[in-house]
């Protein structure tokens, strides 16, 4: 039985990262034109170098990102894009959704290219924003994951979604 949950075990781990490869292979291939303006803030030379996070796409165009410090890898929150409505929490479609789920003094935004931001700045964690509004169906949108502190702010590179 041993080797059953060995082999199972290695191709789960295999799976997993060949998932985490092909999600972030496209990262970075923006294109101004549908995305609007992809210039890294100027304000990234901050103490924090970098955010990282598990990624997960949806077939429906929606995407979570979790939001992991640089510093000591604690789990800070997520960005997320909500293509479609959920029945549960009765999120609707189209909305970005930023969650603040450590008390470390950083706040999380969830940002699209069309200018759309949710931030939990001001709110002490566990806190979730939530801002909506109808996009037009099909179109491509680019979305990133911030941490904010004062005038601080880091971002996780631009990922498509889709509305």
């Amino acid at each position: 039985m041993g080797s059953i949950h060995n082999r199972t075990g290695m191709a789960l781990g295999s799976a997993a990262l060949l998932v985490g490869v092909a999600l972030t292979a496209g990262a970075g291939t923006a294109n101004a034109d549908e995305t609007g303006d992809l210039a890294p803030d100027s304000d990234l030379s901050a103490p924090l170098t970098s955010v990282t996070g598990v990624t997960a796409m949806e077939s429906d165009g929606s995407y979570t990102m979790n939001l992991i410090s640089p510093r000591d890898g604690h789990n800070m929150g997520f960005a997320r894009w909500n293509a479609d409505p959920q029945p549960a929490p009765d999120i609707p479609g189209d909305s970005l959704i930023a969650k603040d789920i450590s008390p470390d003094g950083w706040s999380v935004e969830a940002e699209l290219s069309t200018g759309r931001l949710a931030s939990t700045r001001g709110h002490k964690a566990i806190y979730q924003k939530v801002v909506s509004g109808n996009l037009p169906e099909g179109n491509k949108y680019k979305l990133r994951g911030c941490i904010v502190k004062g005038s601080e702010r880091t971002c996780t590179q631009w990922v498509s979604v889709h509305a």
